[in-house]
């Protein structure tokens, strides 16, 4: 997946949508972008009436695809997708037993066809995100990962769009709980914000259960720990979930709420918090995503509670829905942010993360009185290489050719990629002469014949980062002035 559908990719997660049809005109029109000839649209899956209907396209009159064009249900590529009675993509529809006879494909004619389904968090597949192609093997594993991520997006802002309209029935249905239909109004508009959500749903479960503690925690191996909180600030609180039949594990495998009337000797909370949060009564409502726990709302009374109360029981399980999205959320954020920080082509971090450690190093360097070298390195003739073989075969080169170096480093070494085919290097506790050394050896390990220039630099002891690697940039630009395939060190 190149950087331009990463971020295109991160925008798309974090944006804040009008409604879901508005996320739908966006995810289009950026596959559009990334996949210009290929046929793109949204289906609805429509399995009680067995239809399967298209909701938005682009360049789909090619294909013979419309809006609002129906077939039955079976007789569609995204049926057997979704179904998983098929491959989700497919380099030879003609060839391929599941899909070649279809009726579908008799109409559109496609080489290729890759989908994902659109699924709520209830493990329901109601719809699927596709391509087609009349190119063969036209996708591959990257654009199925970014269909996936759009996919997701997708069903969040549809069940996101469901629970706005569930939240209004249900604020019409009990006018008399104004309190709670206001902690749920507050939660959807965090979940439809850029930002966590979770830290909302347990102000909200705090509002909605007349309660001055939440907390919502996620499994983490074999223990629960917590990602939010609300009314008490400690540290992340870890809790392992006892094995042994009693209600200490009932309350974390539990598909419905656990209710402890009296907590201050129950299994399920461990003294330490029962003594930081005052605990007398608590109740663990399960957060259920494609129906198993994918977390635990604990909401602490500091005064005793006889029974659990209905109607707010009600809305905490609204609320334990959105957390199930919030959690989504917070997962889809941490996936793009680990993209954004790994350089796709060669798996080497990148400028940002580069210009964040250099800093530190620098820190760890004075503290330690240890020297600190830093290197930028330049594939020479890279022009000419691409000129003669072609981009691709360059990617490969440089692909390549991070892996050697990274091969010729130790592991307390940062190789960063900054750029096209700039590269650079941080080499903690080495002077100026040891540094030359491990940078020729770095060079002179570059595969196929090519060659590469470096500059190096020494910290001073006084500079800032940025300084030092100015330095070792004019040492690079002098390098290649000299005629290239050499390493300089800066004075």
């Amino acid at each position: 997946m190149d950087t331009s559908a990463i971020q295109a990719a991160a925008a798309a997660t974090s944006a804040t949508y009008r409604s879901f049809a508005d996320a739908t005109r966006s995810v289009l029109d950026l596959l559009e972008r990334h996949m210009p000839s290929a046929g793109l649209y949204l289906a609805h899956l429509d399995r009680g009436q067995f239809i399967h209907r298209i909701v938005d396209a682009r360049n789909g009159m090619e294909y013979g695809l419309r809006s609002n064009q129906a077939m039955p249900l079976g007789d569609a590529f995204d049926s057997h997708m979704a179904e998983d009675r098929a491959t989700r993509r497919t380099g030879d529809v003609a060839t391929d037993p599941t899909y070649a006879g279809l009726p579908m494909q008799q109409r559109v004619t496609a080489r290729s066809y890759m989908g994902v389904p659109l699924e709520l968090s209830d493990g329901t597949r109601v719809g699927s995100l596709s391509a087609l192609s009349r190119d063969r093997d036209a996708f591959t594993s990257a654009d199925e990962q970014l269909f996936t991520m759009l996919a997701r997006v997708l069903a969040s802002e549809l069940e996101r769009e469901s629970n706005e309209r569930d939240l209004k029935r249900f604020n019409d249905l009990l006018r008399d709980q104004a309190r709670g239909m206001g902690a749920i109004g507050r939660v959807a508009k965090a979940l439809a914000g850029a930002d966590d959500a979770r830290t909302a749903i347990c102000e909200a479960a705090c509002e909605v259960m007349d309660a001055p503690v939440a907390f919502l925690l996620e499994p983490s191996g074999r223990d629960f720990a917590s990602t939010a909180m609300a009314g008490i600030s400690v540290q992340p609180v870890t809790i392992q979930p006892r094995g042994d039949g009693t209600g200490g594990g009932r309350a974390f495998t539990a598909k419905e709420a656990y209710f402890v009337a009296d907590a201050r000797n129950h299994p399920a909370l461990a003294a330490p918090l029962v003594e930081a949060t005052s605990a007398r009564s608590a109740v663990f409502e399960p957060v259920l995503r494609d129906g198993e726990i994918a977390g635990v709302l604990i909401v602490i009374w500091q005064a005793p509670v006889d029974a659990l109360p209905e109607a707010p029981s009600a809305v905490l399980r609204l609320v334990a829905a959105q957390a199930a999205v919030a959690i989504e959320h917070a997962g889809l954020r941490a996936k793009m942010q680990a993209l954004a920080l790994s350089d796709p082509l060669t798996g080497l971090v990148t400028r940002r993360v580069f210009e964040e450690e250099l800093p530190r190093e620098v820190a760890r360097a004075r503290r330690s009185e240890s020297p600190l070298s830093v290197a930028v390195v330049d594939l020479d003739h890279m022009s000419a290489f691409n000129m003669l073989r072609g981009e691709r075969e360059g990617d490969r080169l440089v692909k390549e050719t991070a892996a050697r170096w990274r091969g010729e480093l130790r592991e307390v070494d940062l190789l960063a990629r900054l750029e096209g085919v700039e590269f650079a290097l941080v080499l903690p506790s080495c002077g100026l002469g040891e540094a030359v050394d491990v940078v020729d050896r770095v060079r002179a390990s570059t595969p196929r014949g090519q060659t590469a220039s470096a500059g190096v630099a020494r910290w001073d002891g006084e500079e800032p980062a940025e300084l030092l690697l100015a330095r070792a940039r004019d040492a690079l630009a002098a390098a290649k002035s000299s005629g290239r395939n050499v390493t300089i060190a800066a004075e």
